[in-house]
């Protein structure tokens, strides 16, 4: 039977071997022979973009950089990458990449992230690209769109896309282009609350002028709804 002051000596001596090999973990190269890694992602990222960042994590591990390097590096070098985890293990070193989300397409060339940056569209899986809507900006807000695209959305209901194709042309002129009928356009602006109720309002307004057939190729339909207490319909 151990006395308490060997449990005690005990005790603190696999606390320090536990810091130690921590600490070499974390902050020194590899004290075993990096053999194997395995990287793994969330699925947001695109086959290509998640295969450059295995090329570039087994070149940084051949090379014998620690795991806040590499952590430092992958990072840097692929900005769409939020978060990087590093676990060595005896058979395989384990790297997890995790990256920004995705919020929508820009111009079917571009994705905005949680993270108010755009990155290329190739940068994201089909998969992750699938849930989030398309939207279309104009040349000349695009310099600004980052910051404004997020607050649009969280106006919108999160099924808006179902229904509408949304133009961002700037602060004072959104387009809502109906689905169903591209001839019905809903026009609000960046201080309109964009509500379910609002919208419903303008499915009815629709409805009507389905019903007196005044859907054709020859005119379009606007519901303005810039307006306090009103919505003001005309054609175009």
């Amino acid at each position: 039977m151990w006395g308490v002051g060997e449990m005690k000596k005990g005790l603190l001596l696999l606390g320090v071997l536990l810091l130690m090999f921590i600490g070499l973990r974390w902050n020194s190269a590899p004290f075993l022979s990096v053999q194997k890694y395995h990287c793994l992602q969330t699925g947001i990222l695109s086959q290509d973009y998640f295969s450059s960042i295995t090329t570039c994590v087994g070149n940084l591990l051949r090379d014998k950089f620690c795991a806040r390097a590499i952590i430092d590096h992958v990072k840097k070098e692929f900005p769409a990458v939020s978060k990087v985890m590093v676990t060595y293990r005896p058979s395989a070193v384990q790297v997890k990449i995790y990256a920004h989300n995705p919020v929508c397409c820009v111009n079917n060339s571009l994705v905005l992230t949680s993270n108010n940056e755009l990155f290329a569209k190739d940068t994201f899986s089909k998969r992750a690209l699938c849930t989030i809507p398309d939207i279309v900006v104009a040349q000349e807000s695009m310099a600004k769109s980052t910051s404004i695209l997020a607050s649009l959305l969280q106006e919108l209901p999160s099924d808006f896309n179902q229904n509408y194709d949304l133009e961002f042309v700037n602060e004072h002129c959104v387009y809502l282009v109906d689905k169903q009928e591209p001839c019905f356009t809903i026009i609000s602006s960046m201080d309109q609350k964009k509500t379910s109720q609002l919208l419903a309002h303008c499915e009815s307004v629709k409805k009507n002028i389905k019903e007196r057939k005044g859907f054709d190729k020859t005119f379009k339909w606007a519901a303005d709804t810039r307006f306090a207490e009103y919505i003001i319909v005309y054609r175009v």
